[in-house]
């Protein structure tokens, strides 16, 4: 396996980012975004117009489609990709803008965190269902990665791209040092629940004298993401908020490595933060699958020295993207024709070997290469079995309503406030519950 690479009018108030954690992450790291196999679906084999068409696509990122790009173009010369870029939030605030406003690219993508935004305004996207029959392809999707990307009307809006499959990452050979299991059977065993974790986080900070994690942050939305019947902090069948026991206990969780000391408190995305994948500062971090590129890549000095664990207390999935074809697209057609394409089996398989991004699709994690595929920067470990079997066993996507940002961000500051020491934690809670009592009256 080749080496991984990273991977309105006016806008309502209440739907915008004002900067929560999460997204701050995932605008900052080059989020891999991985595209769906359908084994259904007719490819085309000749372009969609003889005339010479642009196409624009509209990203956070680049989807890490280089390489995919240069081969579509010697594929379907008549149809080029132009790809354009932005900042995480700018794209997507900007994105709506535009779509309000009346106009908007050939294809735009968006992450999953800002589907409850998009899909209020589902009148502003092709129907891909009606256009294009793309709910014939359903069946070829994880079905809760398909469920993300339709409104609440039916209408299909979103095709999946990646899957965000959430495991641990974890410095074998400092764990070794410290005395501790280091194979990665082991220490899924050895921090299987969290008291389990914490147990074995107190070993690590005893024996070395340095933290365990890299900060409470990315504990408590990892951990929270592991609701079940895919509730965080919005039940789907009421769209209403509501208070969820695994929430709760992420909390709690990310307020005892605080007091204990057991998590670096380095700020995601930050320098120091990335620094510290190589130099040691912390010896493991909770790792959606598109975060492998960024470890990776500021780890190169120390080959082999990171490895993946399962994610205490079971799996769960944190990011992914969907992409669209605005209603006003100029060419819907050849917008169309090129998702076909990168839809593709052979596409799928590409992007994953290439990039060590995931499918959204169970036909190529059976596939042969796929499951034999390792990476000598990551231990050797089978990237895609131990991420497919996280993915595999989800069975319901975290529903996100219409106020979606602003609980997140809610819930993301009183875990700054707590982890930082500017509140206890019983009382930053308090606050917390009084800021989602308000978010609720606008409900």
């Amino acid at each position: 396996m080749a080496r991984i690479r990273s991977g309105s009018g006016k806008v309502p108030r209440e739907q915008t980012n004002p900067g929560g954690l999460m997204f701050k992450s995932i605008r900052k790291v080059k989020i891999v975004a991985v595209f769906a196999v359908v084994g259904a679906l007719v490819l085309p084999t000749s372009t969609a117009s003889a005339a010479p068409v642009e196409i624009t696509l509209s990203c956070f990122n680049d989807l890490n489609m280089g390489n995919l790009l240069k081969e579509w173009e010697t594929v379907n010369p008549n149809i080029k990709v132009n790809l354009k870029t932005a900042d995480f939030n700018a794209h997507h605030d900007g994105l709506l803008t535009q779509l309000i406003g009346g106009t908007g690219p050939d294809i735009a993508c968006m992450e999953v965190g800002y589907t409850s935004r998009f899909k209020a305004y589902p009148q502003l996207f092709t129907n891909l269902g009606k256009t294009f029959k793309a709910n014939t392809l359903e069946k070829s999707f994880i079905n809760w990665r398909w469920e993300q990307g339709v409104a609440r009307d039916g209408t299909i809006i979103g095709i999946p791209t990646d899957v965000g499959g959430l495991a641990m990452c974890y410095r074998q050979d400092l764990l070794k040092k410290a005395g501790l299991p280091n194979e990665r059977a082991a220490v899924s065993a050895a921090t299987s629940t969290t008291d389990k974790l914490i147990a074995f986080a107190q070993k690590y900070v005893t024996a070395t004298g340095k933290p365990f994690l890299d900060n409470v942050s990315q504990l408590f939305e990892g951990v929270s993401r592991q609701g079940a019947d895919g509730i965080q902090f919005y039940d789907k069948k009421t769209d209403k908020i509501v208070e969820v026991p695994q929430v709760k206990k992420a909390y709690d969780l990310a307020a005892t490595f605080a007091s204990k000391k057991l998590s670096a408190e380095i700020p995601a995305w930050s320098s120091d933060w990335n620094q510290g994948m190589g130099n040691g500062a912390f010896a493991a971090m909770l790792c959606p699958s598109w975060l492998l590129a960024n470890i990776q890549n500021n780890a190169k000095d120390i080959p082999g020295a990171w490895d993946v664990a399962q994610m205490p207390g079971g799996g769960a999935n944190w990011g992914g993207s969907q992409l669209m074809i605005p209603k006003f697209a100029e060419n819907p057609k050849e917008a169309w024709t090129f998702i076909s394409w990168v839809l593709a089996p052979q596409q799928q398989l590409k992007l994953f070997l290439d990039k060590g991004v995931l499918p959204t699709t169970p036909a190529v994690y059976k596939d042969s290469k796929f499951l034999a595929a390792k990476d000598v920067a990551w231990n050797n470990a089978p990237i895609g079995k131990i991420y497919s079997e996280v993915v595999m066993a989800i069975k319901k996507p975290i529903y996100e309503g219409k106020y979606q940002v602003s609980v997140k961000d809610a819930y993301n500051a009183a875990v700054g406030r707590m982890a930082s020491g500017k509140q206890t934690p019983e009382a930053s809670w308090a606050q917390l519950m009084k800021e989602i009592k308000k978010i609720k009256a606008l409900s």
